[in-house]
């Protein structure tokens, strides 16, 4: 199916109907609607933001059986948390799509992938990386510069493949690429905007969020909040509260974790077990000081700022 500049696998449509809601993210909820006006399903207004977001409880209280979950995969990382933290089963039914039964109620994800734009920057010579929407414009440029491809997408805390030399991920902004360089530090990492056409190295932004990160290892910890998540790919109560009682603090749930929900507070550390996200590229946007768990737990270096567990 055909949707403006989107493509999203037929499957969609026999998926849905009045007893399903439409999951999607920032930037797919025209596509949403547009599925819900021709299926009679409900839509989730949640902002999703990956697969750990999957929104059970609220199915439910909508009376449906089945989520419909637009535009990201199940790397090894979540589909472990979506296991444990559910009962359920996490199966792979096809390229970037996937299921979760658990609790009742069936989860599918499935991909939507952005056509290839007609004038594609040439890209550096290195590996090809990609978030789901993105692969294929990646395959695109594979194909045509003749470029290694990497076999699977990459998430924000999730690249399971190291680059041999240089790296370039296809991605508007730098927080996929950033993902890539938090990984493996040692690459050279490009990022790839198909839409902007625009190639940029991203070593200066590398530098500047490892300042930002640095700060926290020099806070006070008086106070300090251990924050946990109550998504079930992404909650880690045992690690939370392990956390508070080798630091003395507090372990504080939530759903969304704000930069504004964060700073209120008041903290004077947050330690932080839900998505890694909060604790590098929310940093410029976040007054109070956060570390990740990986760091609390292993020390500071790279791989550990962007691992979830």
């Amino acid at each position: 199916m055909e949707f403006e500049n989107l493509i999203v696998p037929n499957m969609v449509l026999e998926l849905l109907g009045p007893k399903s809601v439409v999951e999607a993210p920032p930037g797919f909820k025209a596509l949403a609607m547009e599925l819900a006006r021709r299926t009679g399903s409900k839509v989730s207004g949640r902002a999703v933001w990956g697969s750990c977001d999957v929104g059970l409880d609220e199915a439910r209280a909508l009376g449906a059986e089945r989520i419909v979950h637009l535009g990201h995969g199940v790397p090894p990382n979540i589909a472990y948390l979506l296991k444990k933290n559910t009962g359920g089963r996490v199966e792979k039914i096809d390229t970037d799509t996937y299921v979760l039964r658990a609790q009742g109620i069936e989860a599918y994800f499935v991909p939507v992938y952005y056509m290839p734009p007609e004038d594609l920057p040439s890209p550096p010579l290195g590996k090809l990386y990609f978030p789901v929407p993105y692969r294929l414009i990646a395959e695109e440029l594979a194909a045509r510069y003749r470029l290694e491809l990497a076999a699977e997408p990459i998430t924000g805390c999730w690249v399971g493949e190291a680059p041999a030399g240089s790296a370039v991920v296809v991605s508007p902004g730098y927080f996929y690429a950033l993902a890539v360089k938090l990984f493996y530090p040692e690459a050279q990492v490009w990022a790839l905007d198909p839409f902007n056409r625009r190639v940029v190295p991203i070593e200066s932004e590398y530098r500047r969020l490892m300042g930002l990160k640095a700060r926290a290892y020099l806070a006070r910890r008086d106070k300090v909040i251990v924050v946990v998540s109550r998504k079930p790919g992404q909650m880690q109560r045992e690690a939370a509260e392990r956390a508070a009682e080798k630091l003395g603090g507090i372990v504080v749930e939530l759903d969304e974790a704000s930069p504004e929900l964060l700073d209120d507070l008041q903290a004077d550390l947050i330690v932080n077990t839900a998505c890694p996200r909060i604790g590098f590229d929310d940093l410029d946007r976040i007054k109070t000081p956060v570390i990740n768990l990986k760091e609390l737990e292993e020390g500071f270096k790279p791989q550990n700022i962007i691992r979830l567990i």
